[in-house]
């Protein structure tokens, strides 16, 4: 049988991962370009990081369910079980926001709703990561920061 990953370890790699994920987020907005963006960008090129978005995403909250990290977590510190409950729950309303984002039409992604919504929720996964971020250093690291 193997043995759960030691909480601190879980909770490094969880950090860890929320850089690259900052990485993402950043380019997908840098797809928007602007006035004076000299990279390819637009709706279809904003569209194509989400994709890979989705991916990296996914495959960070899984492994912070698999480790039981928010469980971990509120067993050292019961009075942020409020704080693990709602965090785990962004994660499912995050990927659901981001599929529907993804099967817009092309002609939707045209649309300043699009580009609006894409906006908020990179905003929102920015405020859900630093939150875990926070937390994790408060209750797992003894406040203090974790190496990213």
């Amino acid at each position: 049988m193997r043995e759960e990953p030691s909480v601190t370890h879980a909770a490094r790699a969880a950090v860890s991962a929320h850089g690259s994920l900052r990485q993402l987020l950043s380019r997908v907005v840098a797809a928007f370009g602007g006035p004076t963006s000299l990279a390819a960008g637009g709706p279809d090129v904003v569209a194509a990081r989400l994709d890979t978005l989705r991916g990296s995403l996914a495959a960070h909250f899984d492994e912070e369910e698999r480790a039981g990290l928010f469980e971990q977590i509120e067993e050292r510190a019961p009075e942020q079980a409020s704080t693990c409950t709602r965090l785990r729950r962004q994660h499912q309303r995050f990927l659901q926001r981001l599929d529907l984002l993804r099967r817009a039409t092309p002609v939707e992604r045209r649309g300043p709703a699009w580009t609006r919504e894409v906006r908020s929720l990179v905003d929102d996964i920015t405020g859900h990561e630093a939150c875990e971020t926070d937390l994790l250093t408060r209750a797992l690291d003894g406040g203090t920061a974790a190496v990213d």
